[in-house]
């Protein structure tokens, strides 16, 4: 038997989370390249970000190539920085711009892409695409350690989705208040898997 879904969140009518969801008008656009695996995951969190932020979209797949909307996002005349971490041992050459630098150096409307999914999923993700290791980066030094309490991180480091995209406008757009609500809908999703892992005990 099919499970009745939410149109707008895509998850079952008994997981949905639209109704944690509070409209917040973000002038630093976001754009979220969600890997496949990442779609059906109830405990994902780029959702949260999508369906709040004004200046948001999401595209899923591995390969940019595959996505002509994202293809024509990245070809903006704006400036575009992509949110990934920094790895050891990379042999690679790029751009690393701080959060203090972007908002002196680029005043204007710029654009943000972050990578949904797994570590391994991510990093898959940068392996094949070239266009995205020829973005300059911007570094994030989160202010708060992850509440991610429902999924396992890949370190004490590591942030959610939404937690990202929080600490990321809160600190170029200087307010964290208004950004609140991408962590308030986040702890309610997470008190709503919890909920229902106690019952399924």
């Amino acid at each position: 038997m099919s499970r009745n879904v939410c149109s707008q969140c895509h998850r079952p009518q008994k997981t949905c989370i639209c109704e944690f969801i509070q409209p917040i008008d973000n002038y630093i656009e976001i754009g979220i390249l969600q890997h496949p695996t990442e779609v059906k995951q109830t405990k994902g969190t780029a959702i949260i970000a999508n369906l709040a932020l004004n200046q948001s979209q999401i595209w899923v797949g591995e390969l940019i190539s595959e996505l002509p909307g994202l293809v024509d996002w990245l070809n903006d005349d704006n400036p575009i920085y992509l949110l990934y971490p920094k790895i050891d041992n990379q042999s690679e050459n790029y751009q690393s711009w701080s959060i203090d630098d972007v908002k002196v150096k680029t005043p204007q409307h710029i654009k943000i892409l972050i990578l949904d999914g797994t570590w391994r999923k991510t990093f898959k993700m940068m392996q094949l695409n070239p266009e995205l290791r020829a973005l300059p980066r911007i570094e994030l030094k989160p202010e708060f350690e992850s509440q991610y309490k429902v999924r396992k991180q890949k370190d004490s480091g590591s942030l959610s989705t939404v937690e990202a995209v929080y600490e990321l406008l809160s600190q170029l757009e200087n307010d964290a208040e208004k950004f609140q609500p991408l962590l308030d809908a986040f702890n309610k999703m997470q008190q709503q898997q919890l909920a229902f892992s106690k019952k399924s005990e």
